[in-house]
């Protein structure tokens, strides 16, 4: 049995943990300012070094989001790189000298990859961003394989050869065939491993660079397929159709013949076995998760071993395979009682690792830990958001209720500690996607802001949602509007029975489908509602599924399964057809560059409103895409909501409330 016994030591940036864990006074929740929630001001995505001296992590810098690395011996922090228009949005490590990085432009959802030294004097682009509606660059690609067998190398896909993506640029060729490159880091230089034909997935690659597995896509299936070497013919070992694809494969080891994968034959809510590309052969699950699903493996640095699987059910969880990082996680989560901790990075001996400590009203404490020397070594790197005060912050509860058809739906309240007992007005927030996504505990930003403004926020995961398994996800198929918008009308309704809601003093809001949502909710049910905010949400099904029809078969066949062909379904459930029941002031925000959501859907929105009279609100960023990334775009967007939510549904934050001692918790623990 592996004992650990936990230390703390002198910090390198912000807080103390004695400092964390022993809260002050009880104090007042004051009326916090905007931009505590929305600035440009969070520390997230922390990566060891492979030898575990460096920590790299997003940061910011004058508004944007750059790269910075800490050196953990000097605590010395630089900046290797920083765009003054654009953000960094994530980061690895190639070597111990080098990170890869992506940036996306101006809401385009193709990003720069780039590579940078840790001065910051040798960068080189690797694959192109998309800068306008209209850019096809051949520089265009994705990023395949971060190939940790080299630190030199990683796999892609493109479309060329030339390794210097600034020197030329022509338009993209009618109808390219991709080809996986291995490309050398430093200096861009491409070498072709494998061309992909027609229909066939980039894959996944043994250390050799031998596609071992990959899928294929043909009319309406999708078949599984192996191989020991690019120069053998693909044996297909599962077919599925592919509407109903049951595997979800998550790693190749580097062994080259192991993968892991999600398998929803016999389970309902997944279990994760292995495949031995040698020989084909499912094993026995490895792990099936007590409640919800999987969400992502613990791997060790070079993919040698599986250590562990993490899960989400009410909360997150890890399952640790490895008895040595059970007893690791056991040692580091028992010094934080009611907060969820998660190994995020370990370097390649295993003897340091980061950890991050966070819960529903913090929003994270990133750690560096080292067992080197005996025992567990604690140093504090950063609060995530340092700002914020936990203790200002509002608890978020797991609750759940049933439908009027019977099914149980989970879903998030959070009430605001401000009310002090009285009833505040509710906002419900559907969740974006539809299908597969879900919300989760732990601090969000957005929910937190509105909760110090004074409104309950009910998040729920109605049917259609991820995490409760494939029949709950299936539930949701050809039912936007439907049985997916009762599950949120009957929400509001128990929210009101339970007396955490006035049923006059309910808004609806919400991105993407949540917008969607809220545009039918106010058009289907308008007596539910007082308030109606729609952020880049589909207004028209028409305008989605006609896009869908210049893909692909397959594409063709996933819409017409999960929303519907029929003509008159579509426009009996597209809001824009209904705009004439709307009875409540609504607000709308688009990005004229949502690569996602059309701007077509709010051109054909906005006529409507303005042919029935209604009273709304407008926001329209030009140089933003699904969902605004920049900060002064984001001040922008929550400050209209805020002034709209106060001039049409205004809440009273109760100026201030006494809060109850945090636990003190004394440090260091001893060794049981």
């Amino acid at each position: 049995m592996h004992r650990i016994s936990l230390r703390l030591l002198p910090l390198f940036v912000g807080a103390t943990l004695a400092g964390l864990l022993h809260a002050a006074e009880p104090a007042p929740v004051p009326l916090l300012p905007l931009s505590l929630f929305f600035d440009n001001q969070s520390i997230s995505q922390a990566s060891i070094s492979p030898d575990g001296t460096k920590v790299a992590m997003i940061a910011p810098n004058n508004g944007r989001y750059s790269i910075a690395v800490l050196d953990t011996k000097t605590g010395n922090l630089t900046v290797p790189v920083h765009f003054s228009d654009e953000n960094i949005t994530s980061l690895f490590w190639k070597g111990n000298d080098r990170l890869l990085f992506q940036s996306a432009i101006e809401g385009h959802e193709i990003p720069l990859l780039a590579s940078v030294d840790l001065q910051g004097k040798s960068y080189k682009r690797i694959l192109e961003p998309r800068r306008t509606r209209d850019d096809q660059s051949i520089f265009f690609g994705n990023l395949v394989d971060r190939f940790v067998a080299s630190d030199d190398h990683i796999l892609i896909t493109g479309f060329t050869d030339e390794s210097d993506a600034r020197r030329i640029n022509p338009s993209m060729p009618r109808n390219p065939t991709p080809t996986v490159y291995k490309v050398n880091v430093k200096t861009g230089r491409r070498a072709q491993i494998v061309g992909l034909d027609e229909g066939y997935s980039a894959g996944w690659f043994d250390r050799d660079g031998n596609q071992r597995l990959t899928t294929r896509t043909e009319g309406l299936k999708q078949e599984f397929l192996i191989r020991e070497r690019n120069d053998q013919a693909w044996q297909v070992i599962k077919t599925f159709d592919v509407t109903d694809v049951r595997w979800d494969v998550q790693a190749l080891l580097g062994d080259g013949h192991t993968a892991y994968l999600l398998d929803y034959t016999t389970e309902d809510r997944g279990v994760l076995r292995s495949l031995d590309l040698n020989s084909g052969q499912l094993s026995a699950p490895v792990f099936a998760p007590p409640e919800g699903e999987i969400t992502s493996m613990v791997l060790s640095r070079k993919r040698e071993r599986l250590l562990g699987v993490n899960y989400a059910g009410a909360q997150a969880h890890t399952h640790w395979i490895d008895a040595r990082w059970k007893a690791i996680s056991q040692a580091v989560e028992s010094q934080y009682p009611n907060q969820r901790v998660a190994i995020t990075s370990i370097a390649e001996d295993e003897k340091r690792f980061v950890y991050v400590v966070y819960s529903d009203r913090n929003p994270g404490q990133i750690f560096l830990a080292d067992l080197n020397g005996g025992g567990l070594r604690v140093q504090m790197i950063t609060a995530s958001r340092p700002a914020v005060k936990p203790e200002q912050m509002n608890p978020m509860q797991p609750v759940k209720f049933t439908a009027r058809d019977g099914l149980e739906i989970h879903g998030y309240l959070t009430k605001p500690l401000a009310a002090a007992g009285r009833k505040a007005p509710l906002l419900i927030m559907p969740h974006g996607g539809p299908f597969g996504i879900r919300d989760s505990w732990g601090y969000q930003r957005d929910v937190q802001f509105f909760a110090n403004r004074g409104y309950a926020v009910l998040q729920v995961n109605y049917r259609g949602s991820g995490g409760y398994g494939r029949t709950f996800e299936r539930a949701g198929y050809q039912e936007w509007g439907g049985k997916m918008q009762d599950d949120l009308t009957d929400a509001v309704k128990w929210a009101v029975a339970q007396g955490d809601a006035d049923a006059d003093q309910v808004g609806i809001m919400g991105a993407s489908y949540g917008g969607y949502a809220a545009l039918a909710g106010v058009t289907s049910t308008p007596e539910l509602y007082k308030v109606g905010i729609n952020y880049v949400g589909v207004s028209d099904l028409h305008l989605i599924t006609r896009y869908d029809l210049r893909t692909s078969a397959a594409g063709n066949a996933a819409y017409e399964k999960q929303v519907g062909r029929d003509p008159a379904l579509l426009s009996a459930r597209s809001p824009v057809e209904h705009v004439k029941n709307i009875r409540v002031p609504t607000l709308h925000a688009y990005g004229r560059n949502d690569p996602r959501v059309d701007f077509a859907h709010w051109e054909v929105l906005e006529k409507a409103l303005k042919k029935h009279g209604k009273t709304y609100e407008t926001l329209i960023e030009e140089k933003e895409g699904h969902g605004f990334q920049k900060e002064e775009a984001a001040f922008k967007y929550y400050g209209t909501v805020e002034a709209f939510l106060a001039k049409y549904m205004p809440a009273h934050n109760g100026g201030t409330v006494k809060m109850d001692q945090l636990k003190v918790l004394e440090l260091p623990a001893k060794a049981k």
